[in-house]
């Protein structure tokens, strides 16, 4: 996620307009949108803060810590030859949680986990 534009550039941008300039001329100054100006001043007239909104940190995934990596690792050793599929439907069975077959594979790329598939004879 890009990083929020800092309180001084805002309030800059807020007092340029205040001064008398165009928005197109704050726009071009601060190298900003439109958009983004409205919003600034929609934000000053309803008396709120420019201060940017924290962030809100996103669901954790199914294999977020360690605990459940290793848990995943032991099923993959106890079945080196199953399919993600398998694998993804297994960790739904003993969790409960469901999990897509991106998540396992991206799991078994953390655990460097390599999948040889036997050869064919």
């Amino acid at each position: 996620m890009p990083k929020p534009y800092s309180v001084d550039l805002r309030e800059r941008a807020v007092a340029a307009y205040d001064a008398g300039r165009l928005q197109t001329d704050v726009v071009q100054l601060f190298k900003i949108s439109l958009a983004t100006l409205k919003r600034w001043l929609a934000q000053r007239r309803a008396g709120q803060s420019l201060a940017p909104k924290p962030s809100r940190p996103g669901p954790r995934g199914a294999f977020g810590t360690p605990e459940a990596l290793a848990a995943l690792e032991a099923q993959l050793q106890a079945d080196p030859d199953g399919r993600l599929l398998d694998h993804a439907q297994r960790w739904q069975q003993t969790t409960g949680q469901p999990v897509s077959l991106w998540a396992v594979h991206r799991a078994c790329r953390a655990l460097d986990w390599t999948h040889k598939k036997k050869a064919h004879r």
